[in-house]
Protein backbone atom coordinates (compact mmCIF):
# COMPACT_ATOMS: atom_id res chain seq x y z
CA UNK A 1 0.00 0.00 0.00
CA UNK A 2 2.96 2.35 0.57
CA UNK A 3 5.14 0.83 -2.18
CA UNK A 4 7.49 -0.86 0.28
CA UNK A 5 8.25 -4.53 0.73
CA UNK A 6 9.41 -6.15 3.95
CA UNK A 7 11.51 -9.28 3.38
CA UNK A 8 12.06 -11.02 6.71
CA UNK A 9 13.68 -14.37 7.37
CA UNK A 10 10.99 -16.92 8.22
CA UNK A 11 11.82 -19.12 11.19
CA UNK A 12 9.80 -22.32 11.47
CA UNK A 13 8.39 -22.19 7.94
CA UNK A 14 6.57 -25.49 8.46
CA UNK A 15 4.42 -23.77 11.11
CA UNK A 16 3.65 -20.75 8.94
CA UNK A 17 -0.04 -20.19 8.15
CA UNK A 18 -0.94 -20.34 4.44
CA UNK A 19 -4.37 -18.96 3.49
CA UNK A 20 -6.68 -19.58 0.53
CA UNK A 21 -9.23 -17.36 -1.20
CA UNK A 22 -11.97 -19.97 -1.61
CA UNK A 23 -12.88 -23.53 -0.67
CA UNK A 24 -13.75 -24.92 -4.10
CA UNK A 25 -10.48 -24.39 -5.96
CA UNK A 26 -7.99 -27.25 -6.28
CA UNK A 27 -4.68 -26.13 -4.77
CA UNK A 28 -2.77 -29.26 -5.76
CA UNK A 29 0.33 -29.85 -3.63
CA UNK A 30 -0.67 -26.99 -1.33
CA UNK A 31 -3.96 -28.60 -0.34
CA UNK A 32 -2.53 -30.04 2.88
CA UNK A 33 -1.33 -26.56 3.90
CA UNK A 34 -4.55 -24.66 3.26
CA UNK A 35 -7.08 -27.40 4.03
CA UNK A 36 -7.35 -26.42 7.68
CA UNK A 37 -9.87 -24.60 9.79
CA UNK A 38 -9.97 -20.80 9.49
CA UNK A 39 -7.64 -20.72 6.46
CA UNK A 40 -10.13 -19.14 4.04
CA UNK A 41 -9.85 -15.39 3.39
CA UNK A 42 -12.88 -13.13 3.26
CA UNK A 43 -12.15 -10.83 0.32
CA UNK A 44 -15.46 -9.05 0.78
CA UNK A 45 -14.19 -7.44 3.97
CA UNK A 46 -11.26 -5.95 2.05
CA UNK A 47 -13.46 -4.68 -0.78
CA UNK A 48 -15.84 -3.06 1.70
CA UNK A 49 -13.06 -1.10 3.46
CA UNK A 50 -10.75 -0.54 0.46
CA UNK A 51 -11.25 3.24 0.17
CA UNK A 52 -10.80 3.73 3.90
CA UNK A 53 -7.64 1.59 3.84
CA UNK A 54 -6.28 3.71 0.99
CA UNK A 55 -6.79 6.89 3.01
CA UNK A 56 -5.20 5.28 6.05
CA UNK A 57 -2.01 4.19 4.29
CA UNK A 58 -1.79 7.40 2.27
CA UNK A 59 -1.66 9.26 5.60
CA UNK A 60 1.30 7.08 6.59
CA UNK A 61 3.08 7.61 3.28
CA UNK A 62 2.66 11.40 3.41
CA UNK A 63 3.71 11.66 7.04
CA UNK A 64 0.36 12.91 8.35
CA UNK A 65 0.43 10.17 10.99
CA UNK A 66 3.31 8.20 12.53
CA UNK A 67 3.59 4.43 12.29
CA UNK A 68 3.38 4.06 16.07
CA UNK A 69 0.14 6.04 16.18
CA UNK A 70 -1.32 4.01 13.32
CA UNK A 71 -0.45 0.69 14.95
CA UNK A 72 -1.82 1.88 18.29
CA UNK A 73 -5.04 2.77 16.57
CA UNK A 74 -5.32 -0.61 14.82
CA UNK A 75 -4.48 -2.53 17.99
CA UNK A 76 -7.19 -0.59 19.80
CA UNK A 77 -9.88 -2.18 17.62
CA UNK A 78 -11.51 -5.50 18.45
CA UNK A 79 -11.66 -8.48 16.14
CA UNK A 80 -15.23 -7.53 15.21
CA UNK A 81 -14.28 -4.11 13.85
CA UNK A 82 -14.72 -4.02 10.06
CA UNK A 83 -11.63 -1.91 9.40
CA UNK A 84 -9.47 -4.14 11.60
CA UNK A 85 -10.75 -7.30 9.88
CA UNK A 86 -10.08 -5.85 6.41
CA UNK A 87 -6.47 -5.00 7.31
CA UNK A 88 -5.98 -8.42 8.87
CA UNK A 89 -7.22 -10.20 5.76
CA UNK A 90 -5.10 -7.98 3.52
CA UNK A 91 -2.04 -8.73 5.64
CA UNK A 92 -2.71 -12.44 5.37
CA UNK A 93 -2.70 -12.16 1.57
CA UNK A 94 0.72 -10.49 1.62
CA UNK A 95 2.08 -13.02 4.16
CA UNK A 96 0.83 -15.96 2.08
CA UNK A 97 2.31 -14.55 -1.12
CA UNK A 98 5.66 -13.98 0.55
CA UNK A 99 5.72 -17.40 2.25
CA UNK A 100 5.04 -19.19 -1.04
CA UNK A 101 7.78 -17.17 -2.77
CA UNK A 102 10.16 -17.90 0.10
CA UNK A 103 9.49 -21.64 -0.17
CA UNK A 104 9.75 -21.88 -3.96
CA UNK A 105 12.58 -19.43 -4.80
CA UNK A 106 16.08 -20.50 -3.61
CA UNK A 107 17.66 -17.35 -5.09
CA UNK A 108 15.31 -15.21 -3.00
CA UNK A 109 16.32 -17.07 0.17
CA UNK A 110 20.00 -16.51 -0.66
CA UNK A 111 19.47 -12.76 -1.20
CA UNK A 112 17.50 -12.61 2.03
CA UNK A 113 20.28 -14.36 3.96
CA UNK A 114 23.01 -12.16 2.48
CA UNK A 115 21.13 -9.00 3.38
CA UNK A 116 20.50 -10.17 6.94
CA UNK A 117 24.14 -11.17 7.40
CA UNK A 118 25.26 -7.70 6.33
CA UNK A 119 22.88 -6.15 8.82
CA UNK A 120 24.11 -8.43 11.59
CA UNK A 121 27.73 -7.57 10.72
CA UNK A 122 26.95 -3.86 10.98
CA UNK A 123 25.34 -4.34 14.40
CA UNK A 124 28.27 -6.48 15.60
CA UNK A 125 30.75 -3.80 14.48
CA UNK A 126 28.74 -1.10 16.26
CA UNK A 127 28.68 -3.18 19.46
CA UNK A 128 32.45 -3.71 19.37
CA UNK A 129 33.17 -0.03 18.79
CA UNK A 130 30.84 1.00 21.63
CA UNK A 131 32.08 -1.76 23.92
CA UNK A 132 33.30 0.80 26.44
CA UNK A 133 29.68 1.39 27.52
CA UNK A 134 28.35 -2.01 26.45
CA UNK A 135 26.85 -0.50 23.33
CA UNK A 136 24.50 1.77 25.25
CA UNK A 137 23.93 5.50 24.77
CA UNK A 138 23.67 6.70 28.35
CA UNK A 139 23.43 10.44 27.81
CA UNK A 140 20.06 12.07 28.48
CA UNK A 141 20.41 15.17 26.34
CA UNK A 142 19.05 14.66 22.81
CA UNK A 143 21.92 16.60 21.21
CA UNK A 144 24.54 14.51 23.03
CA UNK A 145 22.75 11.32 21.96
CA UNK A 146 22.80 12.55 18.38
CA UNK A 147 26.51 13.38 18.56
CA UNK A 148 27.28 9.95 20.04
CA UNK A 149 25.35 8.13 17.31
CA UNK A 150 26.86 10.34 14.59
CA UNK A 151 30.39 9.65 15.84
CA UNK A 152 29.67 5.93 15.91
CA UNK A 153 28.37 6.04 12.34
CA UNK A 154 31.42 8.03 11.21
CA UNK A 155 33.88 5.55 12.76
CA UNK A 156 32.02 2.61 11.20
CA UNK A 157 32.02 4.32 7.80
CA UNK A 158 35.80 4.96 8.07
CA UNK A 159 36.47 1.30 8.88
CA UNK A 160 34.32 0.00 6.01
CA UNK A 161 35.84 2.53 3.58
CA UNK A 162 39.39 1.59 4.58
CA UNK A 163 38.66 -2.12 4.24
CA UNK A 164 37.20 -1.57 0.78
CA UNK A 165 40.33 0.37 -0.24
CA UNK A 166 42.53 -2.45 1.07
CA UNK A 167 40.58 -5.04 -0.92
CA UNK A 168 40.99 -2.88 -4.03
CA UNK A 169 44.73 -2.40 -3.35
CA UNK A 170 45.29 -6.15 -3.04
CA UNK A 171 43.49 -6.75 -6.32
CA UNK A 172 45.45 -4.01 -8.10
CA UNK A 173 48.85 -5.10 -6.79
CA UNK A 174 48.51 -8.88 -6.93
CA UNK A 175 50.90 -10.76 -9.16
CA UNK A 176 49.50 -11.95 -12.50
CA UNK A 177 50.73 -15.40 -11.55
CA UNK A 178 48.55 -15.42 -8.43
CA UNK A 179 45.38 -17.44 -8.86
CA UNK A 180 42.64 -15.02 -7.80
CA UNK A 181 39.13 -15.84 -8.89
CA UNK A 182 37.62 -12.40 -9.48
CA UNK A 183 34.12 -13.88 -9.61
CA UNK A 184 34.40 -14.50 -5.85
CA UNK A 185 34.89 -10.81 -5.05
CA UNK A 186 31.13 -10.28 -4.73
CA UNK A 187 31.16 -12.64 -1.75
CA UNK A 188 33.77 -10.58 0.14
CA UNK A 189 32.35 -7.99 2.51
CA UNK A 190 34.28 -4.88 3.60
CA UNK A 191 32.40 -5.04 6.90
CA UNK A 192 35.24 -6.68 8.80
CA UNK A 193 37.48 -5.50 11.59
CA UNK A 194 39.56 -8.47 12.77
CA UNK A 195 42.68 -6.76 11.45
CA UNK A 196 41.90 -3.44 13.15
CA UNK A 197 42.90 -2.50 16.69
CA UNK A 198 39.75 -0.83 17.97
CA UNK A 199 41.19 0.14 21.34
CA UNK A 200 44.66 1.65 21.40
CA UNK A 201 46.72 4.76 20.77
CA UNK A 202 46.73 6.25 17.30
CA UNK A 203 49.21 8.91 16.25
CA UNK A 204 48.02 11.03 13.33
CA UNK A 205 50.39 12.93 11.09
CA UNK A 206 48.73 16.34 10.87
CA UNK A 207 50.77 17.22 7.81
CA UNK A 208 48.99 14.49 5.85
CA UNK A 209 45.51 15.42 6.97
CA UNK A 210 43.52 16.92 4.09
CA UNK A 211 40.71 19.28 5.06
Amino acid sequence: MVNKRFIPRIKGLHKYAIFRIDTERDYGALTSLVNKKDRTLNLGWIVEQWDRMGHFYASLENGHVTASTALRRLNGFTGKNHFYRANREFGRILRTEYALSFMSDPAMRQRNRRGLLKGEQIHALARDIKMGKRGRVNTRDWLEQRHSCSCLTLVMACIIYWQAKEINRVLQEHSPDASIDLSMIKHISPIAWENIILYGDYILNQAKVKV
